[in-house]
């Protein structure tokens, strides 16, 4: 908690980001994989 409060530098921000940045593109990797499962369940209801 105490850690929200310090000022971050910039260069922790900047890894912040990038990390972020990685987090959301593996998320969309993931998203595009799995995609056609959920769709065939749709059909399935």
């Amino acid at each position: 908690v105490q850690e929200k409060f310090d000022i971050t530098p910039p260069e922790k921000k900047k890894r912040e980001k990038k990390e972020k940045k990685v987090e959301e593109e593996k998320k969309v990797e993931e998203k595009k994989e799995p995609e056609p499962v959920p769709e065939k369940k749709k059909f399935d209801m």
